[in-house]
């Protein structure tokens, strides 16, 4: 059995974790998008909460996820760049290939003290 870095355990959990509550909420966001909502109370943090557990549509509760899903994003991609920093994690990105492995030189005169004076 190989022996891993400490911490790559638990940021696999946490990253599956995420995935999972990722997936659980998607479809309720996308129902809730879709739902003209019925309640006469739709700025009330109580009634968002009661709403959302059972099951109705509510504005702000849908704001409320969508805000937490945005954390967990971020949080996803926090720990795949702390563990993995090699690998692409987020839609899209693709890291700027090497422009070449050679050093360049920049030559640095110091200026003296009237500004005019150049010393090599």
């Amino acid at each position: 059995m190989s022996e891993q870095e400490p911490g790559t355990r638990l940021a696999e959990e946490i990253a599956l974790l995420l995935s999972l509550a990722a997936e659980r909420v998607g479809p309720w966001l996308d129902r809730v998008a879709g739902e003209s909502s019925t309640s006469p109370c739709e700025a009330c943090p109580v009634c968002a909460v009661i709403a959302l557990v059972r099951g109705e549509p509510n504005e702000l509760a849908a704001k409320g996820v969508e805000r937490v899903a945005d954390v967990v994003a971020l949080l996803r991609a926090v720990l795949a760049d702390r563990w993995e920093p090699g690998e692409p994690h987020m839609p899209g990105f693709r890291p700027e290939p090497p422009t070449s492995g050679r050093v360049q030189r920049i030559p640095v005169r110091r200026a003296g003290a009237d500004g005019d004076d150049d010393r090599g």
